[in-house]
């Protein structure tokens, strides 16, 4: 069975020969390994032309920078083999990893089948607790991966027939966690899923990457993430029962590690927790636990403002669009809570002199003065913010129609 590797490269040229290298050198020698060069500025481009050279195995294609979604999406239309193998290009595999993974597919008869992986911190390598041999049904394997047990949500370490990307892409309007809203629909679509105890992959940890600089707003398209797979498994599979608690515990989690390490005071960063069932989580007390202590910390280092917010921020931060604009949502925020003399109109300063002139020449205004045309400053302001408010919530509504705030990924029609 002929095996594609799917390789997108972006600036990686100090660690593409060892990534190339371990490809090439497999056990398991019927494959192809398709790289798709997404735009790069360093010499990736002229290493890989010299790999394709020398193995006629490898094919490489190069286009214009359009972002990981894209690249995987070409990569996949390229491929020619009966099964696929997603590497990232910083990253390598053991040589025996394919050998392995495809017996284990056709001995178990599996669709699909995920190998452990070692986090590579430099020369220091960090080794998660393994999975076992474990074989599940679709259904079984989703269960798992949603209380993230066992399988996880890395399109690489998988080793998955090709027929499972039927009408799948990866969402290209996302920045982080696009593989989220992806390869549980590969796993929705298999009849059967395992795992082996091997750890073959090797997950490079630069800085610079993903993981290891978060933002707010990359981590609230974390959530939305979750948000994606629960609404599509509710809609796909409308009698079963997805518990997302632990998913929405770890999310919260980041995001208040993030607002610990990365954010700071001036940033006016904002914090809203998912509603929670603590019933659903093992070590429930422990975890609640830690959770308040750490949100605690957050607020000594940013301050009570962090929870802080007007009503439509805060609906926003719980159901946040796949494209969140960190910094349009703030300036709207800060927008409605400008002190109330910069909403005053030019109309209400006439009044107002024409109040003060009244004053000073010792004259009263009954009740029945204070008409449309001679209201109480109170009135006017009231009636001013109102407007303004308004003209917010008209904006907003504009920005809604043209997509600016909607959530892109919408759940598909079965």
């Amino acid at each position: 069975m002929l095996v594609s590797i799917l390789v997108p490269v972006y600036n990686t040229a100090p660690y593409l020969d060892r990534c190339m290298d371990s490809l090439l050198n497999q056990t398991y020698s019927d494959l192809e390994v398709v790289v798709i060069n997404d735009g790069s500025t360093d010499n990736s481009f002229e290493k890989l032309l010299a790999y394709q050279k020398k193995d006629p195995r490898v094919h490489v294609f190069s286009y214009s920078n359009s972002g990981i979604s894209k690249t995987r999406n070409r990569a996949l239309a390229k491929a020619k083999g009966d099964l696929i193998l997603f590497v990232d290009s910083d990253d390598y595999i053991e040589p025996d990893m394919l050998e392995v993974m495809v017996n284990a597919l056709k001995k178990r008869n599996l669709d699909l089948v995920q190998c452990n992986f070692v986090m590579d911190f430099g020369p220091v390598p960090f080794f998660r607790r393994a999975t076992g041999n474990k074989t599940f049904t679709n259904l079984e394997a989703l269960h798992a991966l949603v209380a993230e047990k066992y399988l996880n949500n890395y399109p690489w370490g998988k080793l998955y027939k090709k027929e499972l990307f039927e009408g799948i892409t990866f969402p290209e309007n996302m920045k982080g966690f696009e593989d989220t809203c992806t390869i549980f629909k590969t796993i929705a679509n298999a009849k059967r899923v395992g795992t082996i105890p091997e750890r073959f992959y090797h997950y490079e940890q630069r800085m610079g990457s993903l993981t290891n600089c978060m933002s707010l707003t990359t981590v609230y398209g974390m959530r939305r993430a979750y948000q994606y797979q629960e609404e599509y498994l509710k809609k796909r599979f409308p009698n079963e029962k997805f518990s997302f608690d632990q998913a929405q515990y770890n999310t919260d989690m980041v995001l208040i590690y993030t607002l610990i390490v990365f954010s700071r005071r001036k940033d006016d960063p904002k914090f809203v927790g998912a509603k929670i069932d603590w019933s659903k989580l093992n070590f429930s007390p422990v975890m609640k636990a830690a959770y308040e202590a750490w949100l605690k910390l957050a607020e000594l280092k940013l301050g009570d403002s962090i929870v802080e917010m007007d009503e439509n921020t805060r609906q926003i931060l719980e159901n946040p669009p796949a494209n969140l604009d960190w910094n349009k949502l703030l300036d709207e925020a800060a927008r409605k809570i400008k002190p109330d003399f910069e909403k005053i109109t030019p109309e209400d300063i006439a009044q107002i002199r024409g109040l003060a002139n009244a004053a000073e020449s010792g004259l009263h205004f009954s009740d029945d003065q204070n008409s449309a045309d001679q209201k109480p400053i109170g009135q006017m302001h009231s009636q001013t913010v109102s407007s303004d408010e308004n003209q917010t919530s008209q904006s907003r509504q504009e920005d809604m129609d043209q997509g600016n705030l909607q959530p892109v990924l919408q759940p598909e029609n079965e």
